[in-house]
């Protein structure tokens, strides 16, 4: 039996961790079983994403969104793509619950069935209006939903007229090599602090109210006093950036914060934190985490669905019980005070990480998924 052929498809127009997880499903799924090719969005933002697909010797293709099915020319053009392609497994990406629908419909109408799905936030709920059309056929043609945690299991369990079977797959990353000092300092320089002896905690992820970017602002005003030498460094951008940077100046504490903005070397950077923070709202499994339990950097993150999976509290890092900036700032606070344990932690996990998350372990689940259909 020769290879299965195996499309991936999002259309996103950022790259964030949904492109992440198709990314390294592409670098992980057995080359000797599968041809993998990837779909991606026609935006620029992508063109990263697709640069590193491409890199993986992955096919790529570009396709325009179908944000309503009255765009007749991009349905028109995606469909003729589905109408030229027979994989024997198309999976959608799905950051949102109302993500692919029009890329579904056209796969329909090109006579395609058994959709896989990747929901990566399924709490994303929709309004009370009835079910658009397009999602009516996306639900009835799917086969499979991959969900990262318990809890988005439960969701779609108990979503009304959900279709198909549902599995639970962990996000998974490919050992990214050991943090060394040489390769601290290096991250440390490049993002504008060589030789900086005091602390450096991290925040990678878009500034946009999922994220709720500005409740770190609330925990650094509550560290500056006590630790004036710890600096804060923030690795994204998005919509909110101007309400960011306005909330830094009202707190006065520029000197201590440096806004990066995106940086297509993030993933190296995170070897400069001595702690990342994340004060999501709500998530899947996100891989700005796992990337920091590679680097042996602790964590910070909220006390939400999905989280406790990824970080053990008290071993790995601390969880914060609310969205309360006092809270966060005694807790980053705690963990600056004891640089032994930040290091314990950090080794504790980057353990977690290749023993629970590792690219092997969700490649070969989604492996045997796709042999299932």
């Amino acid at each position: 039996m020769g290879r299965r052929k195996v499309l991936l498809y999002s259309d996103a127009r950022v790259y964030g961790g949904g492109e992440r997880y198709l990314l390294e499903l592409a670098r992980g799924l057995p080359k000797d079983r599968y041809e993998v090719s990837v779909v991606t969005s026609e935006e620029g933002a992508l063109d990263g994403f697709a640069q590193e697909v491409a890199g993986l010797g992955v096919r790529i293709h570009r396709m325009p969104a179908i944000p309503t099915l009255q765009d007749r020319g991009a349905l028109l053009k995606v469909f003729r793509f589905f109408a030229t392609q027979r994989p024997h497994v198309l999976h959608f990406n799905l950051v949102d619950p109302r993500a692919c629908n029009g890329a579904m419909t056209a796969a329909a109408l090109a006579l395609y069935r058994d959709f896989v799905v990747t929901e990566h936030l399924p709490r994303n709920h929709f309004d009370s209006r009835p079910l658009p059309f397009r999602h009516r056929v996306a639900r009835r043609l799917t086969k499979t939903t991959i969900v990262l945690n318990e809890a988005d299991k439960h969701t779609v369990e108990n979503r009304p007229r959900q279709r198909g079977r549902i599995a639970l797959i962990q996000n998974g990353l490919a050992d990214p090599g050991e943090k060394t000092e040489s390769r601290r300092e290096a991250a440390r320089s490049a993002l504008g602090f060589p030789g900086h002896q005091g602390p450096i905690v991290g925040f990678v992820g878009r500034l946009i109210p999922q994220k709720n970017p500005l409740l770190l602002l609330e925990g650094v005003r509550r560290v500056v006093p006590a630790r004036p030498e710890a600096r804060f460094v923030v690795l994204g951008d998005g919509p909110d950036a101007p309400a960011f940077q306005a909330k830094i100046a009202e707190l006065g504490i520029g000197p201590h914060v440096r806004w990066l903005g995106h940086r297509a070397d993030a993933r190296e950077l995170v070897y400069g934190f001595d702690l990342l923070a994340n004060t999501s709202r709500f998530e899947g499994l996100p891989y700005s985490l796992l990337e920091a339990m590679g680097a042996s950097v602790p964590i910070i993150a909220p006390q939400i669905a999905g989280m406790s999976q990824v970080v053990a509290d008290g071993a790995s890092g601390f969880l914060v019980p609310s969205e309360d900036g006092d809270w966060l700032g005694r807790l980053l606070l705690e963990a600056l005070s004891d640089p032994a344990r930040l290091l314990r932690f950090g080794r504790v996990g980057r353990e977690r990480l290749l023993s629970l998350f590792s690219l092997s372990a969700m490649a070969t689940k989604t492996a045997a998924l796709y042999d299932s259909i």
